[in-house]
């Protein structure tokens, strides 16, 4: 059925008519470039020209309106609204949404001279539209350290976007975000280069499917292009700020920031956005050599699809770079921006016709990226079935995401603290438990966003529901028939200073046997522009905390949130807690996947995908496994506890009182990179490496796994790598590879990984990208920190 009346006579005037052999560009199954030449000869300048264009927002009359007699490159899907009314037919949701864009499109195909059919693109960072399955943000898939999960994941987004007429995915996210004051941190997966990349290559895949490098293939009807963000080292900006430059080296550029990218684009990603800030001194938007020589020829992303951010062609006249629009269009094309995504007002480059007349850019370049703007839309098959119908609405959060989004989020669980066992809860004994604190429960239920994150798409009234942690061990302890009361207290506020909750938790916690303390972030303070220059817990949760870790009721912390967090001076407070959990965002799941793991049902199982940083001033400080350049006085001076692997850290005002500001404390993490409990233990031994001779799979290590308590859990197995003594510094380790494993009760395992030259290789004397010859030290464990304690020797 298709949900716009009218456009049923229109799909049957476009499927009638001459039997004659219609233009190439029309032809089914014709080559995609042989189609795109075609249909690009019959094309005049101005056509050519609004193939760039790229509104976001707005309504769809005005859309329609404004381009009456054109068609455009691509519309974020964001213009359909979530009601739609047609004489006696009335729909909301996405059913709403797809009717819309129905009729955008029909309008489309309609008023352009050719025929030519609009893209459609939503944010997809971890749900593609309204009413479908929020899957866990992107921090907390990265905990997994499961790419398989992830690929999983973007499939089923994909699914859900195609079957609401989105063909083009704002996602995956592969910035790496390194500082924890960035309020975008919770939108990346990690900030290794190794680990991104495994999920850079996962999600591409996911979202797309099988696709080749550098060109377009046919997409399969339930897979979108997978637009990926932000191009580049947007996550390194100074002082953790949104679009501040990111003032690194071409080396650290090159094998950190850009590494994913490398990944995404041999895993045939197909789109990329631009990011807000500078690299190498010049803006992303006008930065040839790291678009066009880096992304679109040296990593193999050809002829792939790229878009800027919000208002940033328009940008680059605030940036003084160019002089006026017309330049600012000019640059912006040169720089290999396809898209011009103008969220509100006119598109930069409408002025493209005048840079044009004035010389600025010639009408190839042009040419180019409306060729570009046609192969996606050709692949997706735009123009050979351009209406979408109803029939995948109701499986948008079906049973099997729903089951996908709880395993989500329990693989992404981390218990970073367990005294005493206090965890699991204990079983079939009587039990008062309060859960205290205001990501425990919220009572209204656009405040259980805090669970899920930015970019949600989700409608608190929909049918999407989010279970609250505090309503999920009801539902346990229900079901199970357990004498075991649970009860909650608010305790406190994420976004005010209100004290006058503490008194009514602290009461119900000493009447209590444990207390669970669910505290974090809220969706003002960890987001996008929610940068922060504190880390300690927002609003009034620290005195909550004090007051709650200060009794003797049994503490368990639960931490919800976008980002790391602190916990006052010293990080006394968390000292005083028995156990200790994060979840950072886990989707509309996350409840019952914490409340499984408190009682036991499920063993966690993650593991940290960043350091956990002791303070704000501690942020890009070097504690970060591929930032560890511990040279010089770190190492001769040898003050403090070394690490297993021999390095010594300096506390930052270690025998030197007069230092001024810069606050005490040591200088590696609260809670290593990797790093992760469960409710077993593990062991690592009998480690060996060896060369293979092969090109792409130049060595393989194995090691033996075995699980020495006594219940079945998940471990991940980390392979680092010291590199060989070079003119330049290296990392002290870097992660080269690593794989989940699970084992039962005293079960052993060999484990054999490959080390492939994607992660072996590094930047050479000469900056050629290759695995250098000489001696590796290769290290393997359970953690960044503890794979110290296991080492061999690998010549290549």
């Amino acid at each position: 059925m298709v949900l716009f009346g009218a456009l049923i006579a229109v799909v049957g005037v476009v499927a009638s008519g001459p039997t004659t052999q219609p233009p190439l560009y029309k032809q089914r199954g014709a080559p995609i470039e042989a189609r795109v030449a075609d249909l690009l000869g019959r094309m005049s300048i101005e056509e050519k020209i609004t193939q760039t264009y790229s509104p976001y927002g707005g309504t769809p009359e005005a859309l329609i309106a404004k381009f009456s007699n054109t068609s455009i490159g691509e519309v974020s899907f964001t213009v359909c609204p979530k009601t739609f009314t047609n004489g006696t037919v009335k729909l909301t949701g996405p059913a709403a949404q797809l009717a819309w864009r129905n009729m955008i499109q029909h309008a489309m195909i309609t008023n352009s001279r050719l025929g030519i059919p609009i893209s459609f693109s939503a944010e997809a960072l971890h749900s593609a539209v309204t009413g479908g399955t929020v899957f866990p943000e992107p921090v907390s898939q990265g905990t997994s350290w499961d790419p398989e999960l992830v690929q999983e994941i973007a499939a089923a987004i994909a699914a859900g976007a195609r079957a609401v007429g989105v063909d083009l995915a704002f996602s995956p996210v592969i910035n790496m975000w390194t500082d924890s004051r960035f309020g975008r941190l919770q939108e990346g997966f990690s900030e290794n280069p190794t680990l991104t990349s495994a999920y850079a290559t996962a999600a591409a895949k996911g979202f797309q499917g099988d696709q080749p490098v550098g060109t377009w293939a046919y997409f399969n009807a339930t897979k979108v292009v997978a637009l990926a963000k932000h191009y580049a080292a947007y996550g390194a900006a100074l002082g953790g700020l949104n679009g501040a430059p990111a003032e690194i080296s071409e080396r650290t550029l090159r094998e950190v920031y850009l590494k994913p990218w490398r990944a995404f684009a041999a895993a045939g990603g197909k789109g990329a956005m631009t990011a807000h800030n500078t690299v190498l001194n010049r803006p992303c938007h006008a930065n040839p050599y790291l678009v066009n020589d880096i992304l679109r020829t040296e990593f193999g992303f050809g002829d792939g699809i790229i878009i800027s951010d919000c208002n940033d062609i328009e940008a680059l006249v605030s940036f003084r770079v160019a002089e006026d629009m017309p330049h600012a269009a000019a640059k912006g094309l040169l720089g290999g921006v396809d898209w011009d995504l103008q969220c509100g007002g006119s598109s930069a480059y409408t002025s493209l016709g005048d840079a044009l007349a004035a010389n600025l850019v010639n009408e190839s370049t042009i040419e180019l990226a409306a060729k570009r703007s046609l192969m996606e839309k050709f692949a997706v098959g735009l123009f050979d079935s351009p209406y979408t119908s109803d029939g995948g609405i109701s499986a948008l959060n079906s049973l099997a995401n729903q089951k996908l989004a709880l395993r989500a989020a329990e693989e992404g669980v981390v218990l970073l603290k367990n005294t005493r066992n206090v965890l699991p809860l204990p079983a079939g004994k009587p039990l008062k438990i309060a859960v205290i604190g205001p990501n425990g429960h919220m009572t209204k239920d656009s405040d259980r966003v805090n669970y899920l994150g930015s970019y949600t798409n989700w409608d608190p009234a929909g049918n999407v529901k989010v279970p609250t942690i505090f309503e999920s061990l009801v539902q346990h302890y229900t079901s199970t028939s357990e004498s075991v009361s649970v009860q909650f207290s608010q305790g406190a506020s994420i976004d005010a200073n209100d004290l006058s909750m503490i008194a009514a938790a602290v009461t119900l916690a000493q009447a209590s046997d444990v207390v669970v303390l669910a505290i974090g972030d809220s969706m003002k303070s960890s987001g996008e522009w929610g940068d922060r220059d504190s880390l300690d817990l927002p609003g009034s949760q620290m005195p909550l905390l004090a007051a709650i870790a200060n009794l003797s009721t049994p503490c368990v912390m639960v931490h919800i949130g976008g980002r790391t967090a602190t916990f006052g001076a010293d990080n006394a407070l968390l000292g005083q807690v028995d156990a200790f959990m994060t979840a950072f965002r886990p989707g509309q799941m996350g409840g019952v996947a914490i409340a499984n793991i408190l009682t036991g049902i499920t063993s966690p199982s993650g593991k940290l995908a960043q350091n956990w940083v002791r303070n704000a001033g501690q942020s890009m400080s070097g504690a970060s496994p591929w930032l560890q350049w511990r040279v010089g006085k770190w190492v001769a001076n040898h003050r403090g506890t070394p690490d297993p692997d021999g390095r010594y850290y300096d506390s930052y005002n270690n025998d030197n009182s007069d230092y001024g500001g810069m606050g005490s404390g040591q200088a590696d993490p609260l809670f290593h990179f990797g790093e992760g409990l469960t409710y077993t233990n593990f062991s690592f031994t009998q480690l060996t490496a060896v060369a293979t001779g092969e090109a792409d799979v130049p060595a393989r290590t194995t090691v033996r796994m075995t699980n020495v308590g006594g219940r079945n859990g998940t471990a991940v197995v980390q392979v680092y790598a010291e590199d060989p003594i070079m003119d330049f510094v290296r990392p002290w380790k870097r992660l080269i590879a690593f794989t989940r494993v699970t084992l039962g009760p005293n079960e052993n395992r060999d484990v054999t990984l490959d080390l492939t030259h994607a992660e072996m290789a590094f930047y050479d004397d000469d900056m050629k990208w290759r695995v250098v010859p000489g001696n590796y030290t290769i290290s393997a464990g359970g953690d960044s920190y503890s794979a110290g304690y296991l080492t061999t020797s690998l010549v290549l």
